[in-house]
C-alpha cells in the first residue's frame, strides 16, 4: 500500500465542505491496520461497526472517495444457492439479466435486494499488493473439503484425512445438510461412509467417524445436479445459516449521494435485475384541476413546485428514492415500509404547516398508496426505474384513497413497525376493505385511514389524474 498516496487522498477528501473529518481518520488507520483480504472486498456494513459510524454516512464518505480516485467500487453478483461470488461488474451499465454459476452448473437471474453486492477496494494506483487468489473460491470464507459432483442418480465418492472435530456435510445447491462428528482414537483403516440425498434430504442425518481417513460414497437422488461439501460445523453456521451482512445493490441504489455522484449507472436498455421486496409509494394532489382553473397555471405551478419540494426532502432523508413524477404526482420506492411510513409523517406534518399559512384554494392535499411486493428493475429514460404487477397494484391503492388518506396493502399493514408510525398520526379508526384491482386478479384486502382532514370546501377536480394516466400507459386503462 503507498500510505503516501493514501494521506493526500484522505487530505483531498476533507476538502469538501461536508466531510467528516473525524470518520476520514478511522477509515485511514483502518485501511492502514487491515489486511490485503479485508480490504479487497470492503465490506461496508462491517466497516461501519468498526468505526462506530451509521450505515450511510460511511456509505457516503465512501462514494465521495471513489469520485476522488481513493477507493474503486465493485458489484458482485452471488449465486443464491452456493454464495460463490459469480460474476462481477463495475457499473452497473455491465450487469447482466442473466448470471451463470460455474459452481453450480445453473443459470439465475440476480435479485438487486438480496444477491448483489456492493463493496469497496483500494484503487489500484494506491494498492501495490496482487489480489489474493483464492477470494472467489466457492463461499470464500471457508474451503470445503471432499467437493463431489454428482447428477442425478449418479454415485460418486472421495477420501480425506479428518481430524478431530464436528463437521457439516452439505449440498451448496439443494441445503440439505447432516453432522459430521469425529473423534476419539484415531485409526490407520480407510473408513467408508454412504450417504445418499434424496428429496427429503440428506441419509443418514449423523455420521460418526474417528480421525483418519475417511472415504464418502454420494449417491444424488434430489435434483438433476448436486454438490457434496464437507465443512467445519462453526463456518457452516456463520457463513450458510447465519451468513455476514452485506451492502446491497438496493441499498446503494436508494442513496442520496449514489444519485448525486453516480446518476450515470443505470442499466443498458435490454438488460433487467429482480427486485425481491420493495415498498412503492405513489401520492397525488387532490383537486389540482380546480386548482389550476382558480388560481391560473403560474399560481398552481408554484404550488405544486413547493409540493414537490416537501415531499421530495422528507422522502430522501427517510431514505427513500424518489423514481419520477406523474403530472402532479409521486413514485417514491424505499427499502422498508416503516421508512416509507415515516416519509409520510414527514412531509404531512409539513405540508400542514404549508396549509395553515394558505387561503384554501392554496392549500394542497393529497391522497396516498402504499404497496410492498417484486418488481423488475430497468432503465427508463436514463434513469432506474421499477415495473411489475406490484408497482401496478401500488397505483391501483393509491387510486382507492380518499383525499387526506393513506391507503396500503395487507403486506404492508401486516407490518407492526409500519403501523407503530401510523398511529402517531391517524386520524380515527382505520377502515378494512375487501376491493377489485382493475388489472389484477381475485380480491385484494385494503386499509384505509385518514391522515388529513380537509374542509369540505375542497372537492375532487374532474377529470383524468396523473395515477390514472400512468396506468393508462402500461396498457391497463383507467379506473
Amino acid at each position: 500500500m503507498n500510505t503516501e498516496r493514501l494521506q493526500q487522498h484522505i487530505t483531498i477528501l476533507k476538502q469538501r465542505p461536508a466531510a467528516n473529518h473525524a470518520l476520514l481518520d478511522g477509515l485511514q488507520a483502518w485501511l492502514i491496520q487491515s489486511s490485503l483480504a479485508d480490504r479487497y472486498r470492503i465490506n461496508i456494513v462491517r466497516l461501519a461497526a468498526e468505526l462506530g459510524y451509521p450505515l450511510p454516512t460511511v456509505l457516503g464518505e465512501c462514494l465521495y472517495a471513489v469520485l476522488a480516485g481513493l477507493l474503486d467500487l465493485h458489484w458482485d453478483i452471488h449465486c443464491p444457492m452456493c454464495n460463490t461470488i459469480a460474476t462481477e461488474f463495475q457499473s452497473l451499465n455491465e450487469a447482466p439479466s442473466l448470471t451463470h454459476c460455474s459452481v453450480c452448473v445453473m443459470d439465475f437471474t440476480a435479485d438487486f435486494a438480496e444477491r448483489v453486492e456492493v463493496t469497496f477496494s483500494l484503487n489500484t494506483q494506491i494498492e501495490n499488493e496482487p489480489s489474493p487468489t483464492d477470494f472467489f473460491n466457492p463461499l470464500a470464507a471457508f474451503h470445503p473439503q471432499y467437493g463431489l459432483d454428482a447428477w442425478y442418480e449418479q454415485s460418486v465418492a472421495g477420501e480425506a484425512d479428518m481430524a478431530v472435530g464436528s463437521y457439516r456435510f452439505f449440498s451448496p445447491i439443494t441445503g440439505s445438510y447432516g453432522d459430521f462428528t469425529v473423534a476419539g482414537v484415531p485409526t490407520a483403516e480407510v473408513q467408508e461412509f454412504h450417504i445418499t440425498e434424496t428429496a427429503t434430504g440428506m441419509t443418514p442425518a449423523t455420521i460418526t467417524a474417528q480421525p483418519g481417513r475417511v472415504r464418502l460414497h454420494y449417491t444424488n437422488l434430489a435434483a438433476p445436479r448436486s454438490l457434496l461439501w464437507v465443512v467445519r460445523a462453526a463456518d457452516a453456521d456463520t457463513v450458510l445459516d447465519h451468513p455476514p451482512p452485506i451492502l446491497t445493490g438496493l441499498q446503494v441504489s436508494h442513496h442520496p449521494v449514489f444519485r448525486e455522484l453516480f446518476s450515470d449507472q443505470v442499466l443498458s436498455d435490454r438488460e433487467r435485475l429482480l427486485i425481491s421486496s420493495v415498498t412503492t409509494l405513489f401520492t397525488d394532489i387532490t383537486g389540482s384541476t380546480r386548482m389550476y382553473e382558480l388560481l391560473g397555471d403560474a399560481v398552481a405551478y408554484n404550488i405544486v413546485r413547493d409540493h414537490f419540494d416537501i415531499l421530495f426532502r422528507a422522502i430522501e432523508d427517510c431514505g427513500g428514492r424518489v423514481l419520477k413524477t406523474i403530472g402532479d404526482a409521486v413514485m417514491a420506492s424505499f427499502l422498508n415500509n416503516e421508512q416509507a411510513m415515516r416519509a409520510i409523517a414527514d412531509f404531512l406534518t409539513q405540508i400542514e404547516a404549508y396549509n395553515a399559512q394558505r387561503n384554501i384554494p392554496e392549500q394542497v392535499w393529497l391522497k396516498l398508496g402504499v404497496h410492498r411486493g417484486p418488481a423488475i428493475l430497468v432503465t427508463l429514460n436514463d434513469r432506474l426505474d421499477y415495473f411489475g404487477s406490484s408497482v401496478n397494484k401500488a397505483a391501483r391503492i393509491q387510486g382507492l384513497a380518499r383525499s387526506g388518506e393513506l391507503a396500503c396493502s395487507a403486506e404492508v399493514y401486516a407490518d407492526a413497525t409500519f403501523r407503530q408510525v401510523l398511529d402517531t398520526v391517524r386520524i380515527g379508526d382505520t377502515l378494512r376493505q375487501e376491493v377489485n384491482l382493475k388489472g389484477l386478479q381475485g380480491n385484494h384486502t385494503i386499509y384505509r385511514t385518514r391522515l388529513l382532514s380537509p374542509p369540505d370546501e375542497i372537492a375532487l377536480g374532474a377529470g383524468t389524474s396523473p395515477i390514472q394516466r400512468f396506468l393508462a400507459s402500461l396498457g391497463l386503462g383507467a379506473r
